[in-house]
């Protein structure tokens, strides 16, 4: 044991050189969540959630700013976290211990449809799922106008301000973030929550598209490339107040309509409709996109399917 704390400090200590004389990995997509520098592609993803991964410029450094010194030093260090990672885990199976492995991140859309419809009878999940994809099409698009306007109608006030900081930082150091060809492969149902104030719908995306970075004058790609597709995978959850029905004639159409009066939508940027001045983007009139969570490699799903903890309805549970 005394052996394995002090390879764990070895890490450690190599970790924090690596940071000091290496610049952090861009990442980018709506959220920051595709990692260009691993995988040539987005197939691998950023273990931080992606929306704190900046450094000093806003996207972190390329590889073209570093000597010859120092891409020893880096090759030296990850030969180094390579060995010991590996001798740690030699030791580890010796002694009997579980591989890690990703987790399957089940459909359980055949569970939740009926949970929502006991108590809302026209809700349908077929219109839902098609509104999600619209929603998700919408924002990405939106994401490489670096238009965050767009997004206002859908998202939750945090969700909202936090991709709206992120955008200006792409103004800032004149980068855009291109998406292209987009098209998502899988889209269903995987949890659903109910407590006695708020609904919360995730639903999970497997999304092919691709994805680069390039200067807004030069248009020189920095980062990605236009010809590599990335493969992403996202959980989309969206709340609404308990209680809410889905009205046929208005729910899933904030795109075009305000979900409470009916006009067409023209939201202000503190969320209110310019008509009726109602808040329409807190759950209160109709689903808002409340977070997006980027799946990773080895990420613990919650795979609980339904959950019921409405007070008010005691026969639900």
């Amino acid at each position: 044991m005394k052996k394995l704390f002090g390879y764990i400090s070895i890490i450690a200590v190599i970790m924090i050189i690596c940071i000091l004389v290496s610049p952090l990995n861009t990442i980018a997509d709506l959220g920051d969540f595709n990692d260009y520098d691993y995988g040539g592609g987005g197939n691998d993803y950023d273990y931080g959630g992606g929306y704190d991964s900046y450094d000093s410029d806003g996207y972190g450094g390329s590889g073209e700013d570093l000597t010859a010194g120092e891409w020893v030093i880096i090759m030296i260090i990850t030969a180094l976290l390579i060995w010991l990672v590996t001798k740690i885990s030699i030791k580890t199976k010796k002694k009997g211990a579980p591989a890690a492995s990703t987790q399957t991140i089940r459909d359980h859309t055949g569970e939740i449809i009926p949970a929502i419809m006991h108590i809302d009878p026209q809700f349908s999940g077929d219109k839902f799922i098609a509104w999600v994809k619209e929603v998700f099409f919408t924002l990405q698009y939106a994401w490489m106008e670096r238009n965050s306007d767009k997004m206002r109608p859908f998202e939750k006030e945090e969700l909202f301000q936090q991709h709206k900081m992120q955008i200006q930082q792409y103004i800032i150091n004149g980068r855009i973030n291109v998406l292209e060809r987009i098209n998502i492969n899988q889209a269903y149902m995987q949890k659903y929550v109910r407590d006695s104030e708020y609904e919360y719908l995730t639903v999970f995306l497997q999304v092919r598209m691709t994805d680069y970075i390039k200067d807004e004058k030069t248009g020189q790609v920095l980062k990605g490339s236009p010809s590599v597709d990335s493969h992403m995978k996202y959980l989309y959850t969206f709340m609404r107040k308990t209680g809410v029905l889905t009205n046929p004639a208005s729910s899933n159409k904030s795109t075009t309509n305000c979900p409470h009066c009916g006009a067409p939508t023209s939201i202000t940027s503190a969320g209110k409709c310019e008509y009726c001045e109602s808040v329409v983007t807190t759950g209160v009139f109709d689903w808002v996109l409340s977070n997006i969570d980027g799946v990773k490699p080895h990420t613990v799903i919650d795979d609980s399917g339904v959950i019921i903890r409405d007070d008010r309805n005691d026969d639900d549970k």
